[in-house]
């Protein structure tokens, strides 16, 4: 799976976890920023992630935004770790989209070649 998907999907399971524990369906999850964002909030929105992932110290925040949709959020840096020889980070990741927001926190490790993966 790709790193945007990935990110899609833990994204979506934050929303998921937002959710209220009534909601029957997964009808709800149209409703996540995610799922809102044009292809141009997707660009942005990863491009603001990879450059945190490869360059964000600790404590460390970007913001990111698309002023022609309004979507935006903020990611940061919780912490920097090693899960065997592998460079890690733990994510805050919040965004806005269309009145819609979520957020959560994730683990990243970046792989030997060189990209980054949600960490499970």
């Amino acid at each position: 799976m790709t790193l945007k998907a990935r990110i899609r999907c833990g994204i979506l399971l934050a929303a998921v976890a937002a959710a209220p524990v009534a909601a029957s369906n997964l009808g709800f999850m149209n409703d996540t920023p995610y799922t809102h964002f044009t292809k141009a909030d997707h660009e942005i929105f990863n491009q603001a992630l990879q450059g945190i992932l490869k360059q964000g110290a600790a404590g460390e925040s970007r913001k990111w935004s698309n002023p022609a949709t309004k979507a935006g959020g903020e990611l940061k840096v919780i912490k920097r770790f090693e899960r065997g020889q592998m460079p890690c980070s733990r994510l805050s990741i919040a965004n806005k989209a269309k009145g819609r927001s979520a957020s959560g926190q994730y683990n990243f490790c970046e792989q030997a070649s060189g990209e980054w993966k949600l960490a499970e």
